[in-house]
C-alpha cells in the first residue's frame, strides 16, 4: 500500500518528467548522426527507459485515484497520448541508430595444433638376472667348492637355465658364483627396513604436529569469530533501538506538526475575519458620523 506522500510525489514528478523528455528530444538532433554513433544509440536507450518510467508513474497514479474527475481523465489521456508519440518517435530513432552486430574473430583457427607424440621406443630385451644365480655344472677338480643351498627351490624355472644344460659341453658352463653372492639381496633388504620405518615414523610425527597446530589455530579463529559476532550483535541491537526510538519520535512530531498546522490555519482565518469585521465597523461608523452632521 502506497502512502499519500508517495502518491503526491508521483503526481508532481510525472509532469516534470514529461516536460524534460519533450525538451531533450526536441533539443537533440538525431538526424545528423551518420554513420550511426554508439553514444547516440545509448542516449536513445536512456530516453526510452525514462519514457517507460513515466508510463509506470502514470499507471500508479491511475491505480491510486479510484474516482477521478473529468478534468483528471482528460489530463491522464493527454499524458498517455504524449508518451505514445514520444515512444514511437524514439523507437524509430533507435531502429535507425542501432549499430551493426559484429562477430568477434574466432580464436580456434589461430591456435596451433599440438605436436604429434613420438612413438615409444622398443625396450631392449635383456636376460633376467636370475640366470646368473643358477648353479654351474660340477666339474672334476682337485678342490671342491664350498656347499651352497639349492637355488632351484627358490627361483622359478627359466628358459636360460635350459640352455645351460650339461649337453652343451664343458666350454659353455657358467662360472661358479662366490658364496656371498646369494646373501647380498637379503642383507640389503634387512638393513633397509629399519630406515624406511624410521622415515615413515618421522613423517607421521611431523604430520601429526602440523595437524595439531592447524587444529589449535582453527579453534582460535572460531573463538575470535564468535566474539566478533557477539560484539556486532550488541552494536546491531543498539542501533535498532536507536532507529526505533527515532521512528517513534518522528511519528509524534508528525502528529504534533499536523495539529499545529490545523490550529495555525484556524488562527489565521480568525485574524483575517477580525480585521475584516473591524474595517467594516470603521466604515459604518464613518458613514453614521457623516449622516448625523
Amino acid at each position: 500500500m502506497r502512502t499519500e506522500e508517495q502518491i503526491l510525489h508521483d503526481k508532481i514528478n510525472l509532469p516534470r518528467l514529461l516536460k524534460c523528455l519533450e525538451q531533450s528530444i526536441q533539443d537533440s538532433d538525431w538526424s545528423k548522426t551518420n554513420p550511426p554513433n554508439r553514444e547516440t544509440w545509448i542516449k536513445a536507450q536512456g530516453t526510452l527507459q525514462q519514457i517507460r518510467h513515466a508510463r509506470l508513474l502514470l499507471k500508479n497514479i491511475e491505480v491510486d485515484n479510484l474516482d477521478p474527475t473529468p478534468a483528471e481523465e482528460r489530463r491522464y489521456q493527454h499524458f498517455r497520448t504524449t508518451l505514445k508519440h514520444l515512444e514511437e518517435y524514439m523507437r524509430q530513432v533507435e531502429h535507425q541508430l542501432t549499430p551493426p552486430v559484429r562477430r568477434p574473430t574466432p580464436l580456434l583457427p589461430s591456435i596451433r595444433p599440438p605436436p604429434p607424440k613420438p612413438a615409444p621406443a622398443a625396450e631392449p630385451t635383456s636376460p633376467p638376472v636370475e640366470a646368473t644365480l643358477l648353479p654351474a655344472e660340477t666339474t672334476p677338480s682337485s678342490e671342491s667348492p664350498p656347499s651352497i643351498p639349492d637355488v632351484q627351490h627358490l627361483l622359478p624355472p627359466d628358459p636360460v637355465a635350459v640352455s645351460l644344460s650339461p649337453a652343451s659341453g664343458p666350454s659353455r658352463t657358467a662360472t661358479p658364483a662366490p658364496p656371498g653372492a646369494l646373501a647380498l639381496p637379503a642383507a640389503s633388504t634387512i638393513t633397509a627396513t629399519p630406515t624406511i620405518l624410521q622415515n615413515s615414523r618421522a613423517r607421521y610425527e611431523e604430520l601429526s604436529e602440523q595437524l595439531a597446530v592447524m587444529a589449535t589455530q582453527l579453534r582460535r579463529n572460531a573463538t575470535h569469530f564468535s566474539l566478533s559476532l557477539e560484539q556486532d550483535k550488541s552494536i546491531v541491537v543498539t542501533m535498532q533501538e536507536k532507529v526505533e526510538g527515532n521512528f517513534e519520535f518522528m511519528k509524534r512530531e508528525r502528529l504534533r506538526l499536523r495539529d499545529f498546522e490545523g490550529r495555525a490555519g484556524a488562527r489565521q482565518c480568525l485574524v483575517i475575519m477580525s480585521v475584516v469585521v473591524v474595517l467594516i465597523a470603521f466604515m459604518i461608523m464613518v458613514f453614521i458620523i457623516r449622516l448625523t452632521r
